[in-house]
This record gives C-alpha cells, sequence and structure tokens, in this order.
C-alpha cells in the first residue's frame, strides 16, 4: 500500500495531489499536468513542501532517495555499457540480492526479453524491457515508471504481465500515462489536470 498526499512546488507550477492504493495504480493526464513531479515527488527527488508519502504505512518522507526503496524508471533508465543479464540482476546484486536464476527466467520470458547483447545496442522498446525487468528483480516497495511503457509493441499484454508479476512479489507499481483510458490497465486510475488529481477507482482484472 502507497499514500502520499503532497504540496510541491517547481517554478510557477503548483502541484497539489493525494493518492493511496495497492496494486497498480495509473496516473493520467495531459503533459504540463504534474504526473512526473508527482512521481519524482515520491521517489524523494523533488523535496515536498507539505504532505507525506508513505509504503506499507512506513513514512518515507524524510527518507533520502536511497532510503526510500522506491524505484523511478523512466524510458532513458539504463546502464548502456552492461550485457542484459548482468544489467536485469544489477538493481538486486546493489541490494546484497541474490534472485533464484528460475526466477530471473521466469521474468525475462514473461516480459518478452529474449535478446542478449550491450543494453546500448538494443533498441529503445527493448532497453525499456530490460530497465523495468531491473526494477522488478530488486524487490524494491514501489516501482514509478514515467512513461516507461510508452512505445513498447505490446504494451497492454506488457502492462498486465507486468503488474501479475509485481503482485506476486509484493511490489505496488504507479505508472504515468497521457491516456485515460489506460486506467483499465490498473487497480486505480487517478487523473491529473492542472497540478490537481482527481482518484476513479476501477475494477479491474489485473
Amino acid at each position: 500500500m502507497i499514500e502520499a498526499k503532497v504540496r510541491v512546488q517547481v517554478g510557477e507550477f503548483r502541484l497539489f495531489a493525494e493518492l493511496q492504493g495497492a496494486g497498480v495504480i495509473c496516473l493520467a493526464g495531459k503533459n504540463g499536468t504534474g504526473k512526473t513531479t508527482l512521481l519524482r515527488a515520491i521517489a524523494g527527488f523533488l523535496p515536498i513542501a507539505e504532505g507525506f508519502v508513505r509504503v506499507e504505512g512506513a513514512d518515507i518522507t524524510s527518507k533520502s532517495v536511497e532510503e526510500r526503496d522506491v524505484v523511478l524508471v523512466t524510458p532513458s533508465t539504463c546502464f548502456p555499457h552492461l550485457g542484459v543479464d548482468s544489467h536485469v540482476t544489477w538493481g538486486a546484486r546493489s541490494k546484497g540480492l541474490r534472485p533464484q536464476k528460475e526466477y530471473v527466467l521466469k521474468v525475462k520470458s514473461e516480459l518478452g526479453i529474449n535478446y542478449g547483447g550491450t543494453v546500448g545496442s538494443l533498441s529503445r522498446g527493448m532497453r525499456q524491457r530490460v530497465a523495468l525487468a531491473t526494477a522488478l528483480l530488486s524487490s524494491p516497495g514501489v516501482i514509478l515508471v514515467d512513461e516507461a511503457f510508452l512505445g513498447l509493441n505490446d504494451r497492454e499484454a506488457f502492462v498486465s504481465m507486468y503488474g501479475k508479476l509485481a503482485k506476486e512479489a509484493g511490489v505496488d507499481v504507479i505508472f504515468s500515462s497521457q491516456d485515460e483510458t489506460d486506467g483499465k490497465l490498473a487497480d486505480y486510475l487517478y487523473v491529473l489536470n492542472n497540478g490537481l488529481a482527481t482518484p476513479r477507482q476501477r475494477e479491474t482484472n489485473l
């Protein structure tokens, strides 16, 4: 369960947002409505002027980025010099974790990572799959996906599978989208407009 109630000021832009939920949360809105600002505030990259962020009841508002156990994935998140297999386990290894080989193979297979090579030599969509698998295998409390699902050929199937794997691992996911209809892929939908978030809970089969 993640709970966030934040007021953030970035230049002249003001964000007032409140959300809570477990499982998969879709954060929808047009460019400039505050999606990235909210995700960066939850991750700890932006200071919160007022409010809180809680994960499983624990207040992480004052914790550093490294202490939050929250991973932010963007379309540019990757280590281009690493090979695919080294990359997908990098996050886990950096935390002193050793995911089972069978589980790593399962995640790669389910997410369509059936290729090798250095990550920098891959297409954008391939790199995004690797980055998202890396985040999942690092077993964080929350994964924040800032439009990193965009550009995937089988996006809806991928998001559904990613949500399934995350739930099995006990990880909550918040992903941003410019398309409000992507709420059908989530357990909760929040629509951002001019820095204000409106909740719209939906039932799904994720």
